[in-house]
């Protein structure tokens, strides 16, 4: 049952990425002429951040507050859940380092849902209005969730390239 459960939440969070990324953010990418906000994992100078709000039109801009703003509401926590998940499974005895891919997965979450609110702000208003401050934070929460996704997906990896030798080694009686 467990194992059915963490294959069907392992498939909801592909299917809500591949939606994301081959659908949404790529038709938003399409409307404004460059990547979107939650594309560029360093963020976005002033200039531009004012220069993608401008590019966008009105149904990118409504593309990215719904179908898109929908999409990214529930994939942070599915893929924290199926990081942590998979990690608790892979890290054997080695719970310091499970720890260190759970506190990671739980910041990249944090900081994403940050940047949606952040990103929701930006598209709320005209890109002469936005202020620079809106603008550092949006990117400051960018970077972190950037950061702390690579500490997560590396130490992850780790685990389960670590649980893979392990299958590889032992022989099965």
């Amino acid at each position: 049952m467990r194992r059915a459960a963490f294959w069907l939440l392992f498939a909801v969070t592909l299917g809500v990425y591949a939606a994301m990324v081959g659908g949404t953010l790529a038709m938003i990418a399409r409307d404004a002429g460059m990547p979107a906000f939650d594309m560029r994992p360093w963020g976005m100078s002033e200039a531009q951040a004012r220069d993608f709000l401008s590019a966008l039109s009105d149904d990118g801009r409504a593309l990215y507050q719904g179908p898109q703003r929908w999409l990214d509401a529930v994939y942070p926590a599915l893929l924290a859940l199926t990081v942590i998940w998979s990690a608790r499974w892979a890290a054997g005895h080695w719970l310091w380092v499970f720890r260190l891919v759970f506190a990671a997965a739980v910041l990249c979450m944090l900081a994403d849902y940050a940047e949606n609110i952040a990103v929701a702000g930006l598209l709320g208003q005209s890109p002469e209005d936005v202020s620079a401050a809106e603008i550092a934070r949006a990117t400051l929460f960018t970077r972190l969730k950037a950061a702390s996704g690579a500490v997560a997906m590396t130490l992850w990896g780790v685990l389960l390239l670590r649980q893979l030798g392990q299958k590889l080694t032992v022989p099965r009686s």
